[in-house]
């Protein structure tokens, strides 16, 4: 019992030993590629001035080629060296230092592909550890049996170490264990998923994840525009498009209460062309809402509770202007008798004001 015990914190020992130097390799290429970046760029920027022999072209390419060497140690540490997309890199690198024909050229080349490079490198070693995720999956029992589609989701938290989201219960607790107790999946960065469609199991790759978050974006992106259509015609955004504009003047010469415009007269159109199909319409550069009020206050018509100016009131008003004219006949033989006048213009483009803004663009 005592040799079994030894034997597994002799495993525990190892995979934090294992864990420890993964991380440090990684934090030892990122520091380094940041030192040497930042010293090329401070030599190219002119801000680090060294003497004209202190970087020949022999001595830029040696520093290059050091840092090729310690990007093979780096993916030999990870367990990529061997992987294509990885001897890819490195022999990109290699090329490209050996066609620097200047020390200037070799500094770029360093910049550019020293950081594809480590990209390269720690990209497929995530891969690796995506296709040890789908092995341990392939090798459950219960997948033999299992019809349908189902997904796992399999991730990696700082505090609670590898999460395994099962919602079908697929995996057996065994499984579980041997993915948690996993060296190098104690080291997983990306989140890993696996469908499983009647009992076989295969990654969803990263390209289908990018497509279902676009898709995502384009459903957010019509969502938008939906909801800016809704508030526009609600009144809590701009809205544009044809209609008319209708300008009313108090009879000329006024001196009697008949013959100066009033606020029912301004619900009476508001209404009006509300009812002929209109989808908008501001007084005054004021957006009539549904809470909208128009009302007088001594001599002064009030619309959303501010004072408008009169000789004319205008009222803009959006929908087919052929229809929105003609709604207005019957208040114009009113009008007629009352010697109040009443002017209409046909439009191509008005801007109404969302609510609690104050102008109005067209006409």
């Amino acid at each position: 019992m005592l040799k079994v015990a030894d034997q597994q914190a002799q495993q525990v020992r190892t995979g934090e030993k294992f864990s420890s130097r993964t991380q440090k390799v990684i934090i030892a290429l990122v520091v380094l590629l940041f030192i040497v970046n930042s010293l090329v760029l401070a030599m190219l920027t002119g801000y680090l001035k060294l003497p004209h022999k202190a970087l020949p072209l022999e001595i830029a390419k040696n520093a290059g080629n050091l840092l090729v060497d310690y990007s093979q140690r780096v993916a030999r540490d990870l367990n990529v060296e061997q992987n294509q997309a990885v001897r890819a890199a490195l022999a990109k690198f290699k090329f490209e230092l050996e066609q620097a024909s200047n020390p200037e050229q070799v500094a770029q080349v360093i910049l550019r592909y020293g950081r594809e490079t480590q990209d390269v490198i720690l990209r497929e070693q995530e891969n690796v550890r995506r296709e040890e995720v789908l092995s341990f999956i392939r090798q459950e029992p219960r997948l033999a049996s299992m019809l349908g589609e189902a997904t796992i989701t399999v991730t990696r938290g700082e505090e609670k170490g590898l999460e395994i989201d099962d919602p079908s219960k697929l995996l057996s607790p065994d499984t579980k264990a041997k993915m948690k107790a996993s060296k190098s999946l104690a080291l997983l960065e990306q989140v890993v998923e696996v469908k499983v469609v009647d009992g076989r199991a295969s990654l969803v790759t990263p390209a289908s994840v990018l497509e279902r978050l676009k898709h995502a974006e384009k459903e957010v992106e019509a969502l938008r525009a939906r909801l800016q259509e809704v508030k526009a015609k609600t009144g809590l955004a701009p809205y544009s498009g044809s209609g008319i504009i209708i300008r009313l003047y108090d009879a000329q010469g006024s001196v009697g209460m008949g013959e100066i415009v009033h606020d029912y007269d301004v619900r009476d159109i508001v209404n009006e062309l509300f009812s002929a199909g209109a989808t908008g319409i501001a007084v005054n550069g004021q957006r009539i809402v549904t809470t909208s009020s128009i009302r007088c206050a001594g001599p002064v018509i009030l619309v959303n509770q501010k004072p408008i100016a009169v000789n004319p009131v205008t009222v803009y008003a959006l929908g087919d202007p052929e229809v929105l004219d003609s709604s207005l006949d019957l208040i114009r033989a009113q009008f007629s008798a009352s010697g109040v006048r009443l002017e209409v213009e046909q439009v191509t483009d008005i801007t109404l004001p969302a609510h609690e803004e104050s102008s109005v663009v067209g006409g």
